[in-house]
């Protein structure tokens, strides 16, 4: 027992000659005993933000005007307003290209969407249409779907005679097809998904781009605006997903929607 003891004593004491004072070790140490100390980062701390602060200028959390920043018009400013032109005036747009012109060559050489056929709503302008463009040149028939029929097949020739272009004398050219609907119509949704089926004989692959967008202050979005709204950027897309996805089921397809 006296053993056991002198031990825990002698411990005890090496321990005490190890661990420096604590006072001592609140004077060599710069951070406060107030902070715990944080080793796992060394991220910089912005407790001190001044108003002069390049952080804070690159952010919107800074008065409006307050700095040059990207996204200062995404505050509500009524002095900046935009006027959504009719479908039929909307701008065409054009196929997206790189510095050094069209390249329709595969990214990845094991990649490949020929004998596949995909339909794109919205597919005439902006996403839709860089959509319509990722499909064609990966070697699948696309069916561009909008409502402007008109630029659906001006566009649909563009992607043809550039992919001819750019690959004389291929053997196959993808097929693009132009077809109308109003997606927020079950009926013109039904008949088009018909149509392009007749077209090019089946569906695999389904990318919902249609929708819009307007510049209403969120209280007082008209109601049949908002209406408009969400059956085209939400109806839409249900209504194809759907209409798409039973034509997959009815032939057995694999996959998921």
């Amino acid at each position: 027992m006296f053993r056991s003891s002198l031990l825990r004593q002698v411990s005890r004491a090496s321990t005490t000659a190890i661990r420096p004072p604590t006072s001592a070790f609140a004077a060599a140490s710069p951070c406060s005993t107030t902070t715990p100390l944080r080793l796992f980062t060394t991220t910089p701390s912005h407790k001190d933000k001044t108003p002069l602060d390049p952080t804070e200028q690159l952010t919107t959390a800074g008065e409006p005007g307050a700095s040059e920043h990207e996204g200062r018009f995404a505050r509500t400013d009524e002095s900046f307003t935009f006027e959504h032109p009719d479908e039929p005036n909307m701008p065409s747009s054009a196929p997206v290209q790189g510095r050094g012109g069209f390249h329709f060559r595969r990214t990845l050489a094991t990649f490949t969407l020929e004998d596949k056929v995909g339909l794109v709503t919205g597919g005439a302008r902006g996403l839709g249409l860089v959509m319509s463009q990722a499909l064609h040149l990966s070697g699948a028939d696309v069916a561009i779907v909008d409502l402007n029929k008109e630029e659906a097949q001006k566009q649909a020739q563009n992607l043809m005679d550039t992919f001819r272009a750019e690959n004389p004398g291929a053997d196959h050219v993808p097929q693009v097809t132009a077809h109308y609907c109003d997606v927020a119509n079950p009926d013109s949704v039904t008949a088009c998904i018909n149509e392009c089926i007749a077209a090019h004989g089946k569906l695999d692959h389904l990318v919902t781009s249609a929708g819009f967008t307007e510049n209403f202050d969120a209280i007082s979005y008209p109601y049949d605006r908002m209406q408009k709204l969400w059956g085209v950027n939400v109806d839409g897309t249900y209504l194809f997903a759907t209409g798409v996805a039973r034509h997959l089921l009815e032939r057995k397809s694999p996959g998921s929607m």
